[in-house]
């Protein structure tokens, strides 16, 4: 059976594209920064399709938090079909004059940094598997500018650019 993670899955758009894997067929791994809610998305998936689901949480967004979840998919005996890199920091009400260098690099350690990072790991075990699909989910802030949105607008046209590299790579 395939298997798919999506980030910033316990709610919302990411957790409306974990619904549509899982009736697929798809086992589904998530990501979120609250772990009730991630456990309880999980936990529904699982009830209402049967399907092998986890949450992993996420607060760091670093390498060390990439790791553990990917060597705990592959000592649970899966490697990844799909990842859907749906996590993102909205930044919003940063104006471009006032935001600080911490809330600025904040939207972009998820947004640009956490989804690399995940990426990566997850086309090492696509390259390993022979096959896999890797979709960045970015957003038409990405080709104009939205007041108060400078690091998110900017972050966005980042994973644009990152996307075509991986594609290339």
């Amino acid at each position: 059976m395939k298997s798919v993670l999506i980030t910033g899955a316990s709610q919302g758009t990411g957790y409306a594209i974990a619904q549509r894997f899982a009736e697929e067929g798809y086992h589904v791994f998530i990501t979120g920064r609250d772990k009730s809610r991630g456990d309880a998305a999980a936990q529904a998936l699982q009830q209402r399709y049967g399907i092998v689901t986890k949450a992993y949480e996420t607060t760091a967004f670093d390498q060390q938090e990439v790791s553990a979840i990917f060597t705990d998919l592959e000592n649970n005996g899966y490697l990844l079909d799909a990842i859907v890199l749906n996590a993102a920091n909205l930044g919003i009400g940063q104006d471009s004059l006032t935001v600080s260098a911490e809330d600025f690099l904040g939207v972009y350690q998820i947004n640009v940094l956490w989804n690399f990072l995940m990426a990566r790991e997850a086309a090492k075990q696509m390259r390993q598997k022979g096959k896999g699909s890797v979709v960045f989910i970015t957003s038409n802030s990405a080709l104009r500018v939205t007041e108060n949105r400078c690091a998110y607008c900017s972050s966005k046209s980042a994973i644009n650019a990152m996307s075509k590299s991986f594609a290339v790579d």
